[in-house]
């Protein structure tokens, strides 16, 4: 059933008192694979947008960057490297400093910081109430630096100087044993986690979950929320849009 379907009366109660927000507010999911974060999110999309609000999702980013010619690319990126260049040289010294630098981190750093740029040029161009992305600096910072160390003490109290200004974290919290039966469910196979026996990937996953959450926990972000992912998406994003009146 489509989740516009799936408005309850109780809910459709709440539409009176409901106003659009002065400044679009941005919140960051985060949750180890499994764990729910893009069905989560399409719920929430659908839900917002059927009362009214105006959402941009990272899709939307992505495809907003895509349609961009080579010039209006090339600025992007020159105003990225601009923006993000002390932050990127510092970064690359913590890899340096821990002894995992790769250029494929240093890449994927610059590729969520282009996104960010993008984001920022939407949201001032156009006006939206929401901002929700379910793979975005935390998680990419994690899942650029696992699988490379014994320990992960220090970094993890270093990374958040690298994360990018979010008004809100949700993070979504489930035992690695049910993470790793939705992730052979799943149709994607894009994660290293997908491509793991169930026995080694849950072990993978019980190694680097507190790595996960604890960068989640060193966050500045003020207003930090753990979800259960026992409720369904449809419920999450129901209990979300209570929360709002």
């Amino acid at each position: 059933m489509e989740v516009q379907e799936q408005i309850t009366e109780q809910e459709a109660v709440f539409k009176p008192l409901l106003r659009p927000t002065q400044k679009a507010k941005i919140i960051e999911f985060v949750g180890p694979p499994g764990a729910g974060k893009t069905s989560n999110c399409y719920c929430y999309t659908a839900l917002l947008r059927n009362i009214g609000y105006k959402v941009l999702t990272l899709n939307d980013i992505k495809t907003h960057i895509r349609r961009l010619g080579k010039m209006q690319r090339t600025q992007l990126l020159a105003k990225t490297l601009l923006l993000h260049l002390p932050k990127v040289v510092s970064y690359s010294l913590t890899l340096v400093f821990n002894r995992i630098f790769s250029i494929n981190s240093i890449l994927r750093y610059l590729r969520i910081a282009a996104f960010d740029t993008a984001l920022h040029q939407i949201i001032k161009a156009k006006k939206y109430d929401f901002v929700l992305l379910e793979q975005w600096m935390i998680q990419e910072l994690w899942s650029a630096t696992i699988f490379r160390l014994k320990s992960y003490d220090r970094i993890e109290k270093q990374l958040h100087r690298y994360y990018l200004k979010t008004d809100q974290l949700l993070y979504f919290d489930i035992d690695m044993e049910t993470a790793s039966v939705r992730i052979t469910n799943r149709t994607s196979k894009l994660s290293r986690f997908d491509r793991m026996d169930p026995q080694r990937r849950v072990r993978k996953l019980k190694q680097y979950n507190q790595y996960l959450y604890n960068l989640y926990q060193y966050a500045r972000c003020p207003d930090k929320r753990v979800i259960s992912t026992n409720n369904t998406p449809e419920e999450n994003a129901a209990h979300f849009l209570q929360q709002l009146t």
